[in-house]
């Protein structure tokens, strides 16, 4: 097989038929797990940059695009709306920030990132109106089906509230990708297939993959120096990626395998921090069984 499983990168080159590559993007938007209106804590892996860019995260929205696009300017991009929650505003100030993008032809497409609890009833109508105008997708936060591991997190919401939220923007026609983490400590590799399982059955446009890593000025952070809980090796990650891939449905595209952050803020363990030899060590591993996603 020329590629053993769905790739994003083959999805864009089948829909946009030339290289896109995605701009993250910090709107300045919070994060209702952080500012109060659920919890001050936040997520436990979260960072100071609620996983967006740290190289031009101060900037105006404007100067965080041109500040890519003026590099390839015959390229096209995706703005990826990444840090924190990316529809947790009211919905006025939500069009403003997505109508930015339209002042640059060169954007083809527009991805949100946000909590499945976030979405109020009138920004729907937003989004369907941006779904007709561009190609959306609504990047969701999961992390895992199992109640334990959502609790570990400090997602402080529940798996049926993902439910909710995914039907109806699946109603809605917009593409959805959810966020899952392999590796997740007290979650075994049966649990992890249990959550593919779950992902079959919905067949959201795609899923990212990330593995469990620790960033420093997190509570994840605190715990591990605290507790030193077991992370795992590579070999080890490899091959819970391979298994999951095995099972799942091959119509579902993969946007990441694993994951990854600036070396200034990442803690452990730190072979994540070569994700071209990660990536390459799946591919390789997949080729030496012979199997692609949804074999199993």
């Amino acid at each position: 097989m020329s590629e053993r499983y769905n790739s994003f990168h083959s999805f864009l080159q089948r829909k946009f038929h030339q290289t896109v590559r995605k701009i993250p993007l910090n709107a300045g938007n919070s994060c209702p797990n952080k500012d109060g209106r659920i919890s001050k804590e936040g997520c436990i892996f979260c960072d100071t940059f609620g996983s967006g860019p740290i190289r031009h995260f101060d900037l105006p929205i404007e100067e965080q695009i041109k500040s890519v696009i003026e590099k390839s300017k015959d390229s096209r991009f995706i703005a990826y709306y990444q840090a924190h929650s990316n529809t947790s505003a009211p919905v006025e100030d939500l069009r403003k920030q997505y109508e930015i993008i339209f002042s640059f032809p060169q954007i083809v497409g527009l991805f949100i990132g946000t909590r499945p609890d976030c979405i109020a009833e009138d920004v729907y109508p937003l989004l369907e109106e941006m779904n007709r105008r561009i190609y959306l997708t609504v990047e969701l936060g999961l992390q895992s089906t199992h109640e334990k591991s959502l609790r570990f997190l400090n997602r402080n919401h529940t798996y049926d509230r993902f439910l909710v939220t995914f039907e109806k923007l699946k109603r809605r026609n917009i593409d959805c990708v959810v966020h899952l983490i392999l590796g997740i400590p007290g979650e075994s590799l049966a649990d992890m297939l249990e959550t593919v399982g779950e992902m079959n059955r919905l067949k959201p446009a795609g899923i990212k993959f990330h593995l469990m890593h620790v960033l420093k000025n997190t509570h994840l952070f605190d715990l591990y120096e605290k507790e030193a809980f077991l992370l795992p090796g590579k070999d080890e990650y490899v091959e819970w990626v391979v298994t999951v891939l095995e099972h799942l449905d091959p119509s579902i595209v993969i946007h990441r395998l694993t994951g990854e952050r600036d070396r200034e803020i990442f803690h452990a363990p730190l072979w994540a921090l070569d994700k071209n030899g990660v990536l390459l060590s799946i591919r390789k591993k997949m080729e030496e069984k012979d199997t692609w996603q949804g074999k199993k």
